[in-house]
């Protein structure tokens, strides 16, 4: 349900371009962005973590085009919010919330992360990806 928090042991997927996966610029604000858009790859119901991904192509091939060189970062909800409050002077706590759309129900975002220090946080957050994947 909309603005539900999203559990600290589940996991999300963010669209990355070209090399960015492994940069805080994976992870900025996106133009007329409130929140980091991401998808919650456990409320897909999908059996395996390859099946979450490519349902995930699914998903966003209808909202973009999906560059040859784009990735999916795959982060877990818990460890990433606890490195950032660990790693941030001001102790940011990131909700990560479900903002489901209509073409999109795993939409969620990743609040809280603007701010002075916000490049910063976005590359905390960046180094918390567990793994990517190809996004076509």
């Amino acid at each position: 349900m909309k603005g539900d928090q999203i559990p600290e042991t589940h996991h999300i997927a963010r669209y990355c371009r070209g090399d960015a996966v492994g940069t805080g610029a994976a992870f900025l604000l996106r133009t007329g962005e409130d929140y980091v858009s991401v998808n919650w790859l456990e409320s897909l119901n999908l059996e395996t973590r390859d099946a979450e991904i490519s349902e995930i192509r699914k998903v966003l091939g209808k909202k973009l085009t999906l560059g040859s060189k784009a990735r999916i970062a795959v982060l877990n909800v818990g460890n990433t919010r606890q490195y950032v409050i660990s790693q941030t002077t001001d102790n940011r706590s990131l909700p990560f919330l479900h903002e489901p759309l209509p073409e999109d129900e795993s939409h969620s975002g990743i609040h809280n992360t603007r701010c002075e220090d916000e490049m910063l946080v976005a590359e905390l957050i960046a180094e918390t990806v567990l793994e990517d994947y190809p996004a076509r």
